[in-house]
């Protein structure tokens, strides 16, 4: 739903507005050419088609694809199950430990989470050593490959359909659940006509979303598939342009890389998602009669315990290395020192640039009131902005940058501003989806507020926009620093010696020769990344307190 501004603040937001046209132009603008280098770079039809039609391409291809749906459904089905545990339980001891230590699995680096499931799950890991003892014999999959890849994948991804699925539970009228109890339902009843008419809505919205980011996966399959033999399109893209450097071959599976995510992202958008930042209720007060058997209680714990074992576990691995103290020379290398620096100052820079981008392009949409053609377009210009960059993943991006400014400047010699702009734009998508909401809904009251006062510009900015969407703004600069200190994409095919960041470090010393630097480096990139994300939400909150009773 599209709200019209006050008419007395038009005239004081044609800055804005003009701002946000402009901004959005560049991005969208900067996107087409973008993939039309990606096009232009590709070579003749024949060898276009070649790669195409070849069994390596498609061998990537379904495989990907099978790692994918295999990795969407586990998540899906873990992340429901876990839901419906949690919801049924209510309220119960380390409820709300549980929901913040799944929420980190969601914001941890991709290396670090690797680095984890390796300490537990790996040749000397913790669970395949206790089953050697037990069993005398190894009975797991092998430490890196496929299954190494989902079971990763599985970590990431369950946590958010549990919570979306929760978020969905917890807002079912009251009345269905007295209704429920009042009628004395099984938990089968429960599942069937109350549970899975919710839960139902959100399983192809999710499984699409889910199948999409495991099939354009990078660091998770580069560090656990073990080979050639687990790949997909990205790692393709990466082995022909950083190893094989064949520039038509990397343009031609980039082009098909983004048509299939546009694909999946056009599906997407049939869809409605709830938003996986609500808050959730630390303590559910539903009453429900399937939650007193003791057979209920022993399933719900056994699911919840597999969740743990396989999203929270892994996590805490890391800090329970005998090796740590062994890393400690890891502070006296020159290149930890370098590295933290970069990642620090591109992960506050890109948590500036990208909520500051993607306030404006929010106000300016608002701003944007009226059905005319003019307006329509506008409006499509900035959500195409805001949206399009679902379908760049990291590499590609990466890939159609260098393409683009190969002739003109040598990118590696600008590698910070080519990071901070990949991370910012791909950081983009998250970022409005997390402002957006919140300033539709109070920019209406405070709008007529504002007029009546006089109160435009920086001044209303500071003293009623920030503190009514200080927690939307403090959430959105720690996850967008977080994902930022993490990431490890752009940086995989631009990073050298001379300038390298934490995940790229942690890489270079896990795949070379691991030991006690890459898990004392996994723990400092998470405890780092945690705390920034802390830091940065509660100075905002902070900040904006303090201007509201200043």
């Amino acid at each position: 739903m599209i709200h019209a501004p006050h008419p007395a603040l038009l005239a004081s937001h044609k800055a804005v507005l003009r701002t946000a046209i402009i901004l959005a132009s560049l991005i969208a603008a900067g996107t087409g050419l973008l993939v039309s280098s990606l096009y232009l770079a590709a070579p003749s039809a024949g060898l276009a088609w070649s790669v195409l039609s070849g069994a390596q391409t498609w061998a990537v291809i379904l495989g990907a694809s099978g790692q994918a749906f295999t990795s969407a459904a586990l998540s899906v089905i873990l992340g429901m199950t876990a839901a419906r545990a949690l919801h049924r339980r209510g309220q119960f001891f380390g409820r709300g430990l549980f929901l913040s230590l799944s929420f980190m699995a969601m914001i941890v680096p991709t290396t670090v989470a690797a680095i984890g499931l390796v300490q537990l799950w790996g040749r000397n890991g913790a669970i395949r050593q206790f089953a050697d003892g037990l069993f005398g014999q190894d009975i797991f999959f092998p430490a890196y490959g496929l299954e190494m890849v989902i079971l990763a994948h599985v970590l990431f991804n369950a946590p958010l359909v549990m919570r979306v699925g929760l978020a969905a539970l917890s807002g079912l009228p009251e009345h269905h659940w007295r209704l429920s109890a009042q009628l004395g339902f099984t938990r089968l009843a429960y599942f069937r006509f109350v549970e899975w008419p919710c839960l139902k809505l959100l399983v192809p919205a999710l499984f699409s979303l889910i199948f999409l980011l495991c099939f354009t996966s990078f660091s998770l399959v580069l560090m656990l598939g073990g080979g050639p033999g687990v790949s997909t399109l990205e790692v393709a893209i990466y082995t022909s342009v950083r190893f094989d450097f064949d520039l038509p071959k990397a343009a031609i599976l980039s082009t098909l890389q983004v048509m299939i995510a546009g694909g999946f992202i056009l599906l997407l958008s049939r869809g409605q998602l709830p938003s996986w930042t609500n808050r959730l209720s630390l303590a559910s007060r539903t009453l429900r009669t399937d939650a007193q058997s003791v057979s209920g209680k022993l399933a719900d714990g056994l699911i919840l315990g597999c969740f743990c074992l396989i999203v929270v576990c892994p996590l805490l691995a890391l800090f329970l290395s005998s090796r740590l103290v062994e890393g400690v020379s890891l502070f006296e290398r020159s290149a930890f020192w370098q590295a933290f620096w970069s990642s620090t100052s591109l992960g506050l820079s890109a948590a500036l640039l990208s909520t500051t981008l993607a306030f404006i392009l929010c106000a300016g949409r608002y701003r944007m009131s009226g059905q005319t053609i003019s307006a329509r377009f506008g409006r499509s210009v900035i959500s195409l902005s805001q949206s399009v960059y679902l379908v760049l993943p990291a590499i590609v991006l990466g890939t159609a940058s260098f393409l683009v400014f190969r002739p003109i400047v040598n990118l590696f010699d600008h590698v910070f501003f080519v990071v901070l702009l990949t991370n910012s734009l791909l950081a983009l998508p998250f970022a409005t989806r997390l402002i957006d909401g919140r300033y539709h809904m109070i920019t209406p009251v405070h709008d007529k507020l504002c007029a009546q006062i006089d109160l435009t510009g920086w001044r209303r900015f500071f003293w009623v926009t920030l503190p009514a969407m200080r927690r939307e703004v403090g959430l959105c600069l720690g996850l967008t620093a977080a994902l930022s200190i993490g990431d490890f994409g752009v940086i995989a095919l631009f990073g050298s010696e001379q300038f390298q960041t934490l995940p790229y470090l942690l890489y270079q010393y896990a795949s070379r020769y691991g030991g006690a630097e890459a898990e004392l480096l996994a723990v400092f990139l998470l405890i780092y990344g945690l705390g920034l994300f802390f830091c940065l939400h509660q100075a905002v909150n902070r900040l904006a307190v303090r201007r509201t009773y200043a």
